[in-house]
């Protein structure tokens, strides 16, 4: 796969480190107040002129949210933490997921047995079910945990959720590859299992776990979405009074969190949620521009790959049926005379 023919990817890829940047930079030199909350529109009198949420205008461009706050700081301020977050549990998935699968389906093949009984709950239990049980005790109340503790604790947990698709997906493969005609020459050859591993299984293996790594993305921030409805927020939440009524929030501001707490102002102030909600889909629809062009690639290689052996062949056939003559047929009965 060479990374020159992906231009749709290079441009993703490029949008997504750019939003990153921004949103790891802006602690450093966006505005110190960015956190504060703003105060009710008052006229010469003193009377209350408007009550926040406050919609798109020139100073705020998406609006405010329920406290007065920008929703764009606030949006750069946690979208930081929503790729940090999807990046390194897609990365963990695959990287323990494929090289136990690698493992045990070279060397020990029998204990996939026992991994997938154990795992078997996964396979008929919702993975956005499975999570609220799990999170519901340790992030739904308001606690003393420490946030960085309940951050990790759900990076495991999402971690857990995509594990055995990986594992499995990995298995699966490996064993079909292992079944090639090359590979079985090269054990039969004298080739230990290292090599067969290094050689024959890895190399065909890259690609699909590249795809699987952008897959493995989407579902994490589908769920994601999904326990931001339910107010499991990534890291918790916190309340704070506002005109004497209190709210769960997000503490880290992550893009899912701002969607799920500010999910019910779509009826009355949709640019709210719209604000959040709308770099999600951008988000996702780069993710899936870049699932789509790694997918049509390698389909074009193999087919690429299907066709020239057949063309090469059939015209070295035909070479051959240049040079046959009549002269270089023996008839049945005569060569049985000869003898």
């Amino acid at each position: 796969m060479k990374f020159q023919t992906y231009r749709k990817t290079k441009f993703s890829l490029a949008v997504l480190l750019a939003l990153l940047i921004a949103s790891i930079f802006y602690d450093y030199i966006g505005p110190e107040d960015y956190r504060s909350m703003l105060d009710q529109l008052y006229d010469e009198n003193g009377n209350v002129l408007e009550n926040p949420p406050y919609p798109p205008s020139k100073d705020y461009i998406l609006g405010t949210d329920r406290d007065a706050r920008d929703n764009l700081l606030l949006i750069l301020d946690g979208l930081k933490y929503t790729i940090a977050a999807v990046f390194i549990v897609s990365l963990a998935r695959v990287t323990v997921g494929a090289t136990m699968g690698l493992i045990i389906e070279t060397w020990t093949p029998a204990i996939k047995a026992f991994v997938k009984a154990f795992f078997l709950p996964f396979h008929y239990v919702p993975l956005l079910l499975v999570a609220i049980i799990l999170m519901d005790a340790v992030i739904f109340p308001f606690n003393e945990i420490p946030v960085m503790v309940k951050i990790e604790y759900q990076l495991i947990v999402l971690f857990l959720l995509g594990f055995p698709a990986v594992f499995f997906f990995t298995t699966d493969l490996v064993k079909e590859i292992s079944a090639k005609s090359y590979v079985t020459s090269s054990a039969l050859l004298g080739g230990s299992k290292f090599h067969i591993l290094r050689v024959q299984i890895l190399p065909h293996l890259k690609p699909h776990l590249i795809l699987l790594f952008v897959q493995q993305v989407l579902q994490t921030l589908q769920i994601l979405m999904g326990l931001a409805i339910f107010r499991l927020f990534l890291g918790g939440r916190h309340e704070e009074k506002i005109y004497n009524t209190s709210y769960p929030k997000s503490i880290t501001n992550e893009l899912a969190g701002l969607t799920g707490q500010n999910f019910w102002t779509l009826k009355n102030a949709p640019w709210v949620a719209f604000s959040s909600l709308g770099l999600l889909l951008i988000i996702f629809i780069l993710v899936i521009v870049i699932k789509n062009e790694i997918i049509a690639n390698m389909e074009r290689h193999t087919e690429q790959s299907g066709i020239s052996f057949p063309k090469t062949k059939h015209q070295d056939i035909k070479a051959e049926d240049d040079h046959i003559t009549p002269a270089n047929f023996i008839p049945i009965k005569q060569k049985v005379l000869d003898r």
